[in-house]
């Protein structure tokens, strides 16, 4: 099985033929208009081939082969719309996809440990990295660049800036 994350969420069958409305699920719509198969949700064995993709009304509509009318576009409500890593959108420096955030180390600025991210919310804002502290309080952390020193995958850690207050000091 392939390593696949999570690009949109199919909200709604739209029009008698098949397509369907998504709700983006990454900042890049190109990862979405430039897919010529997709994977209805994580556990999807084998890819299904895109027909169209198109924007309408500044929401993305997607045509499946195999989903031919309205019955078949309402199934697919709640799925998770899922590509390969390696048919994301490369990213440019000092950005990072979400989900490789989780299982890092938040350090202090000193690099003290806070402690491994455990999820992230998505607000509407900056997402919200949380997980449990030193002291068994979860933590709550913008990533955001007020709030980020350095990201360092490799090391697998997160270090953030001296702002006294930002954890429960």
């Amino acid at each position: 099985m392939k390593d696949l994350f999570i690009v949109a969420e199919v909200l709604r069958a739209h029009g008698r033929r098949g397509d369907v409305v998504l709700r983006p699920l990454t900042d890049n719509l190109e990862t979405l208009t430039g897919a010529a198969r997709v994977y209805l949700g994580m556990e999807a064995s084998k890819p299904v081939n895109v027909q169209n993709i198109r924007l309408h009304k500044g929401n993305p509509l997607l045509k499946l082969e195999g989903i031919d009318d309205m019955n078949g576009a309402i199934a697919l409500k709640g799925i998770a719309i899922c590509l390969p890593r390696e048919e994301l959108t490369p990213l440019k420096e000092d950005e990072y996809f979400l989900h490789d955030l989780v299982g890092l180390n938040l350090l202090d600025h000193l690099g003290n440990e806070v402690g491994p991210v455990e999820k992230i919310m998505e607000t509407g804002g900056p997402p919200i990295l949380t997980g449990p502290g030193p002291d068994g309080k979860e933590f709550m952390v913008p990533f955001a660049p007020g709030t980020i020193d350095e990201v360092d995958l490799e090391k697998g850690t997160i270090r953030l800036i001296d702002l006294p207050g930002l954890i429960g000091e």
